[in-house]
């Protein structure tokens, strides 16, 4: 087999440029064919990725962060699919949301074995479009408060990623309104004011909260997330609940589970957004389209999606039993079980 590693040196605050020795030495001593390509601007790794299906390499593997994995994702989905390469991932970002989808999680050295291995399990995508562009995601999207978030942690200083995301958190929470958005899940439709709704292909997001701790990226749907309108005082409450994967009965939050989701903004402002927490700031958006791409992308290291579960005490049993417990906002129907990068 062929692997082509594309490696983003400024991922982690520069630690993907200082681990390129260790990548280089950890590959060949598991007598692996590669070659290694560093990215040198934003959304370059989508060209290499597209470039490198096209060239009938087996595996492309992203070695940074979940930028990184965004990108080469994009590139390789933009291939035909009989081109297709799997996704290996070395996780050498901040928050490695994706890299908790895959077995050793952050570790890098049982990250080598599952290339090694070469073990691939189809995973979904979604697919976001909006006037003027269309785009992939493979972990989670998102818009209301994360928006601002997602600014606020460009502006940080390098900090462990839960730390950065509280901090930006709470930075961004002071003054910010519920948006109000009309949202379409399968054809259900709600008028709502939010101050979160995260479309969710993973369970975990923003460096280590579990806004859908029961979603799986092979199981055909969408896990949605939606938080009203809350007081300082909820928002004290909620976050530690967020963290540990156990806000799902909150009365402020809505689990749902679709297809295709329609958002639309009724309002003049265009409605900014973020995939697998990479910030879109289309000037013309006040409507997005999310569908989900069935079994599109082959993975290497998946692991058991039952037992990729958020830490803490209290937490939910996961996997696809624990289900639409209470809370829910509805089922996706009885055919769903069928059916610029800057250092990441």
């Amino acid at each position: 087999m062929r692997y082509y590693v594309i490696l983003n040196p400024t991922s982690g605050g520069g630690a993907g440029g200082r681990t390129r020795g260790e990548l280089e030495r950890e590959l060949a001593r598991r007598s692996l064919e590669f070659s290694l390509v560093l990215t040198e601007r934003p959304l370059h790794a989508v060209e290499l990725a597209r470039e490198a299906a096209l060239g009938g390499v087996d595996v492309v593997v992203a070695a940074g962060g979940d930028g990184t994995v965004h990108e080469v994702a994009n590139g390789l989905l933009a291939a035909p699919a009989e081109h297709r390469p799997a996704l290996g991932v070395i996780p050498v970002g901040t928050g490695n949301d994706f890299s908790k989808l895959l077995e050793g999680r952050a570790s890098r050295p049982r990250a080598y074995d599952a290339l090694a291995a070469a073990r691939a399990i189809d995973f979904d995508a979604g697919y976001v479009t909006w006037p003027g562009g269309a785009e992939y995601f493979i972990n989670g999207m998102g818009t209301g408060v994360d928006v601002e978030v997602v600014r606020q942690i460009k502006r940080l200083p390098r900090m462990p990623a839960m730390a950065g995301y509280l901090v930006a958190l709470l930075r961004s929470v002071v003054g910010f309104k519920a948006i109000p958005l009309r949202v379409s899940a399968d054809g259900r439709e709600s008028d709502r004011r939010l101050m979160i709704i995260a479309i969710c292909n993973g369970p975990c997001l923003g460096g280590g909260f579990w806004l859908a701790p029961h979603a799986r990226p092979d199981d055909g749907r969408f896990d949605i997330c939606m938080v009203g309108d809350l007081s300082y005082f909820q928002i004290a409450l909620t976050i530690p609940r967020v963290m540990r994967g156990t806000h799902e009965h909150l009365p402020v939050v809505t689990m749902d589970l679709a297809h295709t989701i329609e958002l639309t903004a009724p309002g003049a402002a265009p409605l900014f957004f973020h995939l697998d927490g990479e910030l879109r700031e289309p000037a013309d958006a006040h409507n997005l389209r999310v569908e989900l791409h069935r079994g599109v992308l082959p993975v290497l290291g998946a692991r058991s999606f039952d037992s990729v579960s958020a830490p803490g005490p209290g937490a939910p049993p996961h996997g696809a039993a624990a289900r639409g417990q209470g809370g829910t906002g509805g089922d996706a129907g009885a055919d769903a079980a069928q059916a610029p990068e800057g250092g990441a």
